[in-house]
């Protein structure tokens, strides 16, 4: 449709709502947008903007504490000039370019034998390199303690027991091993963000490149500038989410004395020498590492905004051109199955193994003497697991309903309104992905202590909000994309029949943005059951979730009670995550044109 009125009725009898029609712009008239818009800033500017501003103030509080009197840059000193800072910020910047890079290794691999190779079942590949999303990162790191601990670990057992080995040949509990876990446990993001830009790769330009130069100049002029998007985006991504990550580092560094920013401010939190937690030197440094963030979390946007300038238009659907191994398949597949052997099997094996031991063993006729449902008979009679799951379960559904209702409405704001506000509401919406769960965590326990009249400090409603506010990036950024696909024609015809805004969205709209929905609620739903960093740095007495529990006990040296409760939430994550699989899928087929 042309720009202008609607097509058919003359400028004179034009609805009075009706505007002319952008690309991307509702033709709909902009008070409710605005409206919309201006109600939208209240909820976000709390949850993303106060936290900040509290952790700034209390930076600058002598006591740590926003309440007391008095101003000054002790924390701010001590923390900056704090040489100890030195090798913990070294070894976060180590750990999290590292694991992001070993990531996107595993995940270019993974998308390159999915979609550019003449694999049998592509889909069914999909499926098994997204499965490892399913497993908390503090479970994978669990597992591979369980098999690799240079004491108890199974694996350096049994090969001492064979090859009679005086020292352990693997060793788990290092940085390397840190980075070999966590990389496991990005891979599959690393995986989602390359392989859709791989399979949008259209077989004629590579001909075409093959043609006037042969595959080195196919791989520099076409291959390359196409995937540069979807490879530093993801490499920014990981490297974000990574940079101030507990879960792993907390499992498997924290207990021998590798120590990161993230595991430095949960002993300033958990272990301050006062007895109090050093919130001031806690907030001090959660500047620095804000500001490293949002400046990475600008560039990633900023990058993601100019990946339209590598897109390929034709009139008609992209011909992938599959590469045919040959001899090689077996090797392909080889490495498949030694992916998903140590990125899923192993380790949930491994926890599975230990959930029906009275202690850690490897596997033997002495092992399988001991087997019994022992833990999984005390898990269940314990009211305090019970507790811990209703209060998971609670906090996943509020976090999931919440994301997935102000990412839908700021996504909607920021595609159809545009503008100033639209493009502030987008970036409010963005920014918490500079602000990890640890962040998040002692922000909130700041902010709610500063404001104890609310009565949320050491309720589950913290943490949930804190999980609301961690996820509501991926939320805005998915839901934006499902809400670009709909072309708001559909919502003009709506308001040319008198249909108010609210029915529009309900009647046109949810439908159509059904999948995306499901699929945004499922996937912020399994990740706040899953999500330790902040739920751990906001526990009391009262909101004590399972997350929580389970790091409790593997860390007072509870390995099968440990094991039995991390087993449950893994079946459950498990099934969460192929259904939000099959959701998105069917997303995608509803945008298929």
């Amino acid at each position: 449709m042309p720009p202008g009125p609607v097509a058919g009725l003359p400028v004179s009898h034009a609805h009075p709502r009706l505007r002319p029609i952008g690309e991307d712009r509702i033709i709909t008239s902009g008070r409710g947008k605005g409206w919309l818009g201006g109600l939208l800033l209240a909820p976000l500017a709390w949850l993303v903007l106060a936290p900040l501003i509290v952790t700034a103030l209390i930076a600058f509080k002598p006591s740590g504490f926003l309440g007391d009197p008095g101003w000054g840059f002790d924390s701010i000193i001590a923390v900056y000039t704090d040489a100890s800072l030195l090798g913990p910020a070294a070894n976060s910047l180590i750990f999290a370019t590292a694991a992001a890079l070993l990531a996107m290794v595993l995940g270019t691999a993974l998308a390159f034998l999915t979609e550019r190779c003449a694999l049998r079942a592509p889909a069914a590949l999909r499926a098994a390199f997204v499965l490892p999303m399913a497993i908390p990162p503090f479970m994978l790191a669990m597992g591979w303690s369980l098999l690799l601990s240079p004491r108890t670990g199974s694996i350096n057992m049994l090969l001492k027991t064979w090859f009679g080995l005086a020292t352990p040949l693997f060793n788990i509990s290092s940085m390397s091993g840190m980075i070999f876990v966590e990389a496991l446990s990005l891979a599959p993001s690393a995986f989602i963000v390359i392989a859709p830009a791989m399979r949008a790769i259209d077989a004629a330009l590579e001909e075409a490149a093959i043609l006037n130069g042969g595959a080195v100049r196919r791989l520099r002029r076409v291959n390359l500038p196409l995937l540069r998007p979807a490879l530093l985006g993801a490499f920014l991504y990981l490297f974000i989410v990574s940079l101030m990550v507990f879960d792993i580092p907390g499992t498997i560094g924290m207990p021998v004395g590798i120590e990161l920013l993230s595991t430095r401010m949960y002993d300033m939190v958990n272990n301050a020498p006062t007895g109090l937690p050093d919130y001031g030197g806690i907030s001090a440094l959660s500047l620095m590492a804000i500001l490293l963030l949002t400046g990475a979390c600008l560039l990633y946007q900023r990058l993601m905004a100019r990946a339209a300038r590598f897109v390929t238009v034709t009139g008609k659907p992209a011909r992938i051109r599959r590469i045919d191994l040959r001899g090689w398949t077996p090797v392909a597949w080889a490495g498949i199955a030694v992916y998903l052997l140590i990125a899923v099997v192993l380790p949930v094996a491994t926890i599975a193994w230990t959930s029906l031991l009275p202690y850690p063993m490897p596997p033997g006729a002495a092992a399988l003497a001991q087997l019994s449902r022992q833990q999984h008979q005390a898990v269940a009679a314990d009211p305090m697991i019970a507790t811990a799951a209703w209060h998971s379960l609670s906090i996943a559904l509020i976090a999931a309903c919440g994301a997935t209702l102000l990412g839908l409405a700021a996504g909607w704001v920021a595609v159809r309104r545009g503008g100033m506000l639209g493009r502030g509401i987008d970036l409010l919406a963005f920014l918490p992905l500079a602000l990890p769960g640890v962040l998040i965590g002692t922000s909130l326990a700041n902010l709610y202590l500063a404001v104890p009249w609310m009565g949320m400090y050491g309720r589950v409603g913290i943490i949930a909000i804190a999980h609301l506010t961690v996820y509501l990036s991926f939320a805005s950024r998915s839901l934006n994309a499902a809400i670009r696909q709909l072309h708001p024609d559909l919502e003009a015809a709506s308001a040319l029949c008198g249909a108010s805004g609210s029915r529009t969205a309900w009647r046109i709209l949810a439908p159509l943005a059904a999948p995306a929905l499901a699929a945004t609620f499922l996937w912020v739903f399994a990740h706040s059951l899953r999500e330790l960093s902040a739920a751990l740095l906001l526990q009391g007495r009262d909101n004590a979730t399972l997350p929580t529990l389970l790091f409790g006990a593997w860390s007072q040296g509870q390995a099968g009670r440990a094991a039995a409760v991390g087993l449950w939430l893994l079946l459950i994550l498990l099934a969460l995550v192929l259904a939000g699989h099959l959701l998105a899928r069917l997303a995608g087929r509803a945008r298929a044109p």
